[in-house]
């Protein structure tokens, strides 16, 4: 992750329940900050997009990233442009509950819509469904 995207998710976010996780994945090197070098492109993708995401996607496109964790839609419109595959918070807790995580779908959508963050009906009766399937 660029360092933008660290500070959002553990300096500034103290107190929520993913900061702690966030610092504990660097601090175990499961996750290694990475800046990315070409800060003239940063500035300019940054008059459309917040600053991490600009980061996130500059930085991305120059380590030859399989994918990009992003839910922000104009981020999502130009990661696809930049030919980044796309992965949502979402896509995560299907691939964690798809390879026997136990993680309750659901409830983490719910909770997270109850705190703004927006997930088309569409895409939400999709996933539920998509996951019933999987536990028949």
């Amino acid at each position: 992750m660029p360092p933008e995207v660290r500070a959002e998710t553990v300096e500034r976010a103290m107190g929520y329940p993913n900061a702690e996780t966030v610092r504990a994945a660097c601090e175990a090197g499961w996750m290694v900050v990475v800046p990315p070098t070409d800060t003239s492109r940063v500035t300019l993708l940054r008059a459309q997009l917040h600053a991490g995401e600009a980061e996130m996607l500059v930085m991305a496109e120059e380590q030859g990233v399989d994918a990009v964790l992003v839910d922000d839609l104009r981020a999502r419109n130009l990661a696809t442009v930049m030919g980044l595959r796309v992965i949502g918070t979402a896509g995560i807790l299907l691939f964690a509950h798809a390879r026997g995580m136990r993680v309750d779908v659901k409830s983490a959508l719910d909770e997270m819509r109850g705190h703004g963050f927006r997930l088309a009906d569409a895409v939400y009766q999709a996933i539920l469904q998509r996951i019933g399937d999987e536990s028949r």
